[in-house]
């Protein structure tokens, strides 16, 4: 990963998912008071939530947006290697198959000239 990255990766986990718990544990906090003691939400608490939501959602939005490109371009750089290792993978087993063939016919050329070197030799 780059440092780049890294950054980003720090900034999403360290500065985006607190803001995000904060604000859902705030409002929730909020609506179960409501429900469960009754408690009115006056229009401070609203405003409170509201002003801590919404630069929390530009804030959150701007670096989900930033961690999906560079999350879209490591993958984009990792599929060429893979493409290139199976081709490459293709063309080793190729060459490795054609040795072989080119092994085993060598062998045999060689095992007929000795037999007919040994023919000779009898023949003499």
């Amino acid at each position: 990963m780059t440092d780049n990255t890294q950054l980003t990766n720090r900034l999403f986990w360290f500065i985006s998912v607190p803001i995000v718990l904060v604000w859902i544990a705030s409002a929730s906090l909020m609506i179960w008071q409501s429900v469960v003691n009754g408690v009115t939400i006056v229009e401070n608490q609203t405003m409170v939530l509201a002003i801590i939501g919404g630069p929390a959602l530009l804030i959150i939005t701007n670096i989900l947006d930033l961690y999906k490109q560079e999350t879209t371009t490591d993958i984009q750089n990792m599929t060429p290697n893979y493409d290139l290792q199976s081709e490459l993978a293709k063309i080793q087993l190729a060459h490795d198959l054609e040795r072989k063939k080119a092994q085993h016919e060598h062998e045999m050329l060689m095992e007929r000239t000795q037999r007919h070197t040994d023919i000779s030799e009898e023949e003499q």
